[in-house]
């Protein structure tokens, strides 16, 4: 297939609007390869058992532009879906994942699959099926940068391993329209704002980080995560409500008018290099 660039200066359609989804799992590299083969196996049954779980299915059988990195997994869908996204597909996430937790045990004590999750929206080439084209552009390079920031790794490593399984940060966009527009039952107390940088990618942007089941980690682990730093283990997590206080909510909104934007954030965001993105 012959690609012709556009001339500079001419006008170009806007491709259309997808949500994008993407995970990767918490220290995928410090596992042996065959519990990599075995995580990298089970990534994809996770979020479709996730998304059926939450009405999603359809969402799974017709993912865009599909891609698989063994640590790794990243999707997009009609931005129409982001609501249930957030929920209930985050909290079904959480829980697919203390469900298989048992089985990782047995394979290897340490073994535990804990996931970063990250979900932009904007105008994305979707052609088909093998087109090079596919999934190119700001959107699909944020969702990634999001997901590699050190907010959200900061997250997972203080909170407990056993307990909080996923953590997940979203952008700018997604935050106002879904959350701030009131499509979601996760509201906004539930969000901590944070600047999501990503240094050696001279990436930085504003995030919302939200966690499905919050948690503390024990003292010992921080420090062995974080050597050298000291770590007040009674301090609250992002001032999210304890771990008894977990939300479970699910909500079907069919208005899809457009959504009014109900607060005004400073800020800005730069992106550049390629999507690549390491576990």
């Amino acid at each position: 297939m012959e690609l012709i660039p556009p001339r500079y200066g001419t006008v170009a359609p806007l491709p259309p609007y997808r949500a994008v989804l993407a995970v990767d799992m918490e220290k995928f590299s410090a596992t042996s390869s065959l519990n990599q083969q075995t995580i990298g196996n089970l990534i994809p049954h996770v979020l479709e058992l996730a998304l059926n779980r939450s009405g999603l299915s359809h969402v799974w059988e017709e993912r865009r532009f599909p891609r698989h990195g063994g640590d790794g997994y990243v999707f997009g869908t009609d931005p129409e879906h982001l609501p249930f996204l957030i929920s209930p597909f985050l909290e079904n996430l959480q829980q697919v994942l203390q469900e298989v937790q048992p089985d990782l045990a047995v394979r290897d004590r340490a073994l535990r699959m804990r996931l970063r999750v990250s979900i932009d929206v904007g105008p994305l080439p979707d052609h088909g099926d093998g087109n090079p084209m596919n999934a190119m552009g700001e959107a699909m390079i944020s969702t990634h940068r999001l997901l590699d920031s050190e907010p959200v790794r900061e997250e997972l490593r203080r909170t407990d391993a056993d307990t909080t399984l996923v953590a997940v940060i979203v952008s700018r966009r997604v935050y106002e329209d879904v959350v701030l527009g009131g499509f979601t039952p996760v509201k906004a107390p539930r969000w901590q704002p944070v600047q999501a940088n990503v240094a050696d990618k001279g990436f930085q942007a504003e995030g919302y980080l939200f966690v499905p089941t919050p948690s503390r980690a024990r003292e010992a682990e921080v420090a062995q995560a974080e050597p050298g730093q000291e770590v007040e283990a009674s301090a609250p997590v992002n001032g999210a409500p304890g771990v008894g206080e977990t939300h479970i909510g699910y909500s079907v909104n069919t208005n899809h008018g457009q959504v009014v934007q109900a607060e005004t954030l400073n800020g800005g965001a730069v992106f550049g290099g390629g999507a690549s993105h390491g576990g």
